[in-house]
Order: structure tokens, then C-alpha cells, then sequence
């Protein structure tokens, strides 16, 4: 039987919102059906701070500290959490698209998606695991993150596998939760995280990885990949695009609003299974309503703009856990996709600015 025929693409180190326009052009040729499943493998020179689709810029980097040590500021096109990333990581991203009768839930897909990341690094003598949602870990410390997002009936699936890391300015420059940068903190930070470096006692090669990374995915999922370039329709599609992508208006495309004045502005935050939930709401406190609702976070849902639909479904609703209850039951009921993310994680998280009569809702 012959093996389905994937795609590679390694178009080398650039940055990062040359990055961005690529993930976009090649997920849109993938979901139209005019290129092949796709592995791309993804470099970023100069060093950048990525936010997720869904976060706002100032409230997960440091712009100042980043400009001054020439980390590259962007956005990716899928949610998760902020990163840094430099030139000793890789990158990599699936786009594929199934046919419907194999076509499976991304809760289900994620896992066997991750097991390449798994089966790469076991060539290298290292035992690595799956951590739900979206982390490889070895012995509980993290090497790999990953996630995505559903595309019309496609899947762009991403992920980064540490070579090697400079912790000291990852928390230079990513809004983390600490008072200041000292050794203990670096030290904690290193023992969260592990690299290839720290396990082998040198870094491999970037090609090496590559290859490890592309056997794996054949042993994996049974396709056969094919050094490639990208169509020509793709290269006109992101000459056309990459402007935009190192333009104000995408960079900070959810930017935190200015507070209505008279309104009292809360900072709520929840950790639910799938990641965290920040929300910045602005309250009538005499009317008992939300004003305007602000949604950031670490999480990933599909379609992105479940999260702009929230908002608006938020704004104005009664400061009652009763009614935000049905107001969210009603957001799921329209086939919005949180991975890991419910009903009552909203709830749990919007509560300290409800009235707190109500019993049996969380």
C-alpha cells in the first residue's frame, strides 16, 4: 500500500512576522485543498516574544526591556500563551486537513500529534511524555509546548522543541508573576524547563533535530515527506500579506480598552484545566451590570472569534451567576470549541464580582 505523500518546508531562520504570514498563507492553501498536508519547520532570527491570538501585548510583555535588548515583538494566529523564542529552538507546525470520515476532536488529535515530538527526542536516548493540554515534559519539567487551531476544516498544529534556552531573558521579558529577577528565580525557571543541552550535555545540531523530527513524523502517522517549496500561488499570497503582519494593527490587534469613566475596573484571573482566563471587567455597580468585558488568556478555542463573541455576549448582562450561567450556556450551545475550558470555569472566574447569593451554580 502507498504511503500518503506529505509536504516539508524549511525555508530557514526569519523573522517573525514574515513567520506569521507563512503560518497564514500555508493553512489557507492547505483548507482550500491547492497544497498537500504540510510539516514546516520554523526558525526565528533576530530573537522574538510571541503572544497568543487571543492575549493583549502590554498586559504579557514588557515592550521597553524588549526594545532594549532587540527582541522582536509579534502575534501568532492560534491561542496559547506568550513565548520566547530564539535562535537555539525550533519551531515546527502542521497544517492538514482530513477527510470527514477521519476527521477526529482535537482533544483526541493532540495527543498522537505530540507523539512526534516524543518519538523524535526518543531517538536521542531521551524519554519524554505527553502532558494534557499541550506540553511534552520530561519528568515533570517541560521541553515542548504545542497547540492549535481548527482552520475552515483544516488543523494548524505548532509546537517548539527546546535545544537550548536562555531563561535570564525570557523573564527580562515576558510579564511573568514576579517581584524581581534574582538567581533563586532563574534557578526556579530552569527547573521547570529542560533542553536538549542540559540532557545530553551539548546541543545537537539544528539539522539533526530536523531529521529526527521528520523520521519521526513517518514513523508516526505513515506518511512519506517531500522537500518542497511553496506554490506559486502561495509566494504571491505572502509577498501580498507579510507586510501587514509587522504592522501596530496586528501586533496589538486585542489591545486592553480604555476604562469607561465612573466604572469601577476588575482584574480577574482563573486557572481552569486548559489554561488561564484573564478578565478585565468594568461594572455598574448600582445597576448591578457588566459595562464592558475584556477576554485574554492562555487558552485555545476555535473558531478565534469565539472570544469577541463573549465579550459582546457579556456586555450589559446582570451581575448574577444565574443568568451569566445561561448567557455562557448559550455561547457553548453554538459549537465554540474550548479545549479544556468550561461553563464553570467562566463562572468560577467571573464570581467574586456577582452577587454571591446564589447557591448550587459553581
Amino acid at each position: 500500500m502507498d504511503m500518503e505523500e506529505w509536504r516539508l518546508l524549511d525555508p530557514g531562520p526569519m523573522p517573525a512576522w514574515k513567520q506569521m504570514a507563512l503560518d497564514k498563507v500555508v493553512i489557507e492553501a492547505r483548507a482550500d485543498g491547492q497544497v498537500p498536508n504540510t510539516l514546516r519547520f520554523m526558525e526565528f532570527s533576530p530573537h522574538t516574544a510571541l503572544v497568543g491570538y487571543h492575549q493583549a501585548v502590554d498586559l504579557e510583555i514588557d515592550r521597553d526591556e524588549a526594545r532594549r535588548i532587540g527582541v522582536d515583538i509579534n502575534r501568532r494566529i492560534t491561542g496559547g500563551g506568550a513565548i520566547y523564542m530564539d535562535e537555539r529552538q525550533l519551531g515546527w507546525e502542521l497544517c492538514v486537513r482530513f477527510d470527514k470520515d477521519k476527521r477526529i476532536r482535537p482533544e483526541a488529535l493532540y495527543p498522537k500529534l505530540a507523539q512526534v515530538v516524543i518519538e523524535s527526542l526518543k531517538s536521542w536516548g531521551i524519554e519524554a511524555k505527553f502532558r494534557p493540554v499541550n506540553d511534552v515534559e520530561i519528568e515533570g519539567r517541560k521541553i515542548s509546548g504545542t497547540g492549535g487551531s481548527d482552520y475552515r476544516g483544516a488543523v494548524i498544529y505548532q509546537g517548539t522543541l527546546l535545544l537550548d534556552f536562555n531563561v535570564e531573558i525570557m523573564l527580562r521579558v515576558l510579564k511573568l508573576p514576579i517581584e524581581k529577577l534574582t538567581d533563586k528565580v532563574i534557578d526556579s525557571f530552569q527547573k521547570r524547563l529542560v533542553t536538549m543541552r542540559e540532557i545530553l550535555g551539548y546541543m545537537p545540531a539544528m539539522d539533526d533535530v530536523k531529521r529526527s523530527v521528520k523520521e519521526a513524523l513517518t514513523r508516526v502517522l505513515g506518511v512519506k515527506l517531500t522537500p518542497s517549496e511553496l506554490s506559486p500561488e502561495e509566494k504571491r499570497a505572502w509577498d501580498a500579506i507579510q507586510p501587514f503582519y509587522h504592522t501596530d494593527k496586528w501586533i496589538d490587534l486585542r489591545k486592553v480598552p480604555n476604562p469607561i469613566e465612573n466604572y469601577p475596573v476588575h482584574s480577574l484571573t482563573y486557572k481552569a484545566p486548559g489554561g488561564l482566563l484573564r478578565i478585565l471587567l468594568q461594572t455598574d455597580v448600582g445597576q448591578k451590570h457588566i459595562k464592558k468585558a475584556f477576554i485574554t488568556g492562555d487558552f485555545f478555542v476555535y473558531p478565534e472569534r469565539a472570544v469577541l463573541d463573549l465579550e459582546a455576549a457579556l456586555k450589559e448582562a446582570p451581575l448574577r451567576l444565574k443568568d451569566l450561567s445561561d448567557i455562557l450556556k448559550a455561547h457553548y450551545r453554538q459549537n465554540f470549541n474550548y479545549m479544556g475550558v468550561g461553563v464553570n470555569d467562566w463562572l468560577q472566574a467571573l464570581a467574586t464580582v456577582c452577587d454571591q447569593n446564589q447557591e448550587g451554580l459553581l
